[in-house]
């Protein structure tokens, strides 16, 4: 994973497949009014030969972002629990990953593997049993646009797992984040 440090502030639209742009600005704006600190690391991901520039971490008001979550509808709502997975709240990411795994577009894939790699655990695991009902195809054509993304997933789940849930999980394949790779890389055979 490619962290970028922005100049000053990094633009969420960018976070997203350019014909979704402006319905993203219109959410961040909804947004923004509860930004507690301003977004400056995004990750870099490839989609439908696209780059994206994912935020590392929001900082918007949880409340704002629950608000509005429960507002929204349709692609709205997806853009919003997209935005809601990079929040440094776990208990937000987990309820916006749960809005995630219950659509099928594409566009959110990169949000659910994202977080499939992060130290809580419970979320982890949340994407592992998800990521089986995935569409296959989708799948597999998001791991050939990243090879070193989906690397550098891998170290952190392993650095994770080693470090604070191997008594947990002994078996180091068991663990949710190492799971997930695990479908990427039968979906890729």
């Amino acid at each position: 994973m490619f962290l970028f440090t922005c100049e000053t502030r990094c633009d969420e639209s960018l976070a997203f497949p350019s014909r979704l742009r402006p319905a993203v600005r219109e959410a961040v704006a909804l947004l923004d009014a509860g930004e507690m600190r301003s977004l400056r690391q995004a990750f870099m991901v490839n989609l439908d030969r696209e780059i994206l520039l994912i935020p590392y971490r929001l900082y918007y008001r949880p409340e704002v972002l629950r608000r509005e979550l429960g507002n929204s509808h349709g692609v709205s709502r997806l853009i919003i629990a997209c935005l809601g997975t990079r929040h440094y709240d776990g208990y937000l990411r987990q309820d916006c990953l749960k809005e995630l795994l219950a659509s099928d577009e594409a566009w959110v894939t990169p949000y659910l593997l994202q977080v499939a790699g992060e130290y809580v655990v419970e979320i982890a695991d949340d994407v592992a049993r998800g990521i089986v009902t995935r569409d296959a195809a989708t799948l597999g054509a998001f791991a050939l646009e990243n090879p070193d993304y989906l690397a550098t997933l891998e170290r952190r789940a392993t650095s994770y797992w080693s470090y604070y849930h191997r008594g947990a999980y002994p078996d180091r394949n068991h663990y949710p984040g190492l799971q997930v790779l695990a479908v990427l890389r039968q979906v890729l055979q």
